[in-house]
């Protein structure tokens, strides 16, 4: 009978504990989720620096989550746009070229000037931008090819998520 109590304890203690670390690991989900992939000399190891960087320059809200692909993998980056879980996208030039002519990219010319970045420009109107020399990549040691930010048309929160992509256009 002791052998039995014994056992349900530490049955009982485990499933507590696998409670307790998997509602840890939760926590409340940003309000916009930036995906990044980079050609070479990705700055994945700063995944937590880019994050808290952008943070800062947007503030409290809207909350910001970065994921950094460790290394360029074009299935991943056909699955991740698909999945429609980000709300702001970075990748390298050749495919945002590939993918602009698809017209599936939010318009942002209501809180950038087209003018500022005419690589970003498609029938007339801003949809992507060069972020190479942006201040958040320079200052995590991005020393890579152009990669260009944008936002999908599947994206929810279009107005939260044009608002980080503006932090993150800052030079």
């Amino acid at each position: 009978m002791k052998a039995r109590s014994w056992k349900i304890g530490v049955a009982a203690a485990v499933l507590a504990l696998l409670v307790a670390v998997t509602a840890a690991c939760g926590g409340p989900k940003a309000d916009v989720s930036v995906f990044m992939m980079f050609p070479q000399n990705s700055p994945f190891n700063k995944q937590d620096e880019l994050k808290t960087a952008l943070q800062a320059k947007v503030g409290e809200a809207p909350t910001v989550d970065v994921s950094v692909s460790p290394m360029f993998e074009l299935q991943k980056m056909i699955v991740e746009l698909a999945a429609g879980d980000h709300g702001v996208f970075v990748l390298p030039k050749e495919q945002f070229d590939n993918f602009k002519k698809d017209d599936g990219f939010v318009p942002l010319d209501d809180v950038l000037k087209k003018e500022d970045f005419p690589e970003g420009v498609h029938n007339d109107k801003l949809i992507g931008i060069p972020l190479k020399d942006s201040k958040l990549l320079k200052d995590a040691g991005y020393k890579g090819e152009e990669v260009f930010a944008f936002i999908t048309v599947r994206v929810k929160e279009q107005e939260k998520a044009k608002q980080v992509l503006k932090a993150m256009a800052e030079r």
